[in-house]
């Protein structure tokens, strides 16, 4: 009866341990030469014309001579972005952007009926890379295989200020 205790805490233990190593993409992975070559890496904070609508949009301008490119997200600044490209002939251009509104005043009241309304915080997402706040990973794919490229010192233009 030992004996299979044992042999079920040591496969849990190893079944864990695998579980754990394959769940995040280690930046080891990141390939140093992509199919394609970034000419343009910009980003900039905006502001919308609606009080309390603000957000960040990054671009990144290329070029390359896949056929079989493609791609599908930017990670930056702790978000995810969601790209849909737009190709002109061999020269592409990512762009991606993020909003949010500001967030209602909480209420914090002695009496927990004035405070009935308010919402619990929201807990931010975590993306699967370690990065500077001036540093991207694309996520791409050429023929179906994925593959993620490093981006670094992309450059912070002037704020916008939308109407």
């Amino acid at each position: 009866m030992d004996m299979k205790r044992t042999r079920k805490v040591i496969i849990t233990v190893m079944l864990f341990g695998f579980i754990s190593l394959i769940g995040c993409k280690p930046q080891s992975d990141l390939e140093t030469s992509a199919p394609f070559s970034i000419e343009e890496k910009v980003y900039f904070y905006w502001v919308g014309g609606k009080q309390g609508t603000e957000g960040t949009t990054i671009r990144i301008e290329g070029s390359t001579t896949s056929l079989n490119l493609s791609f599908s997200k930017i990670y930056f600044q702790n978000q995810e972005y969601v790209v849909v490209p737009n190709y002109r002939g061999e020269y592409f251009v990512l762009e991606g952007t993020q909003a949010s509104f500001r967030k209602p005043e909480q209420v914090l009241s002695g009496n927990k009926y004035e405070e009935y309304g308010n919402q619990p915080p929201q807990i931010e997402k975590k993306i699967p890379f370690d990065l500077k706040d001036d540093e991207a990973i694309i996520l791409y794919s050429v023929s179906g295989r994925e593959g993620y490229h490093k981006v670094s010192n992309i450059k912070q233009l002037e704020k916008v200020y939308r109407p």
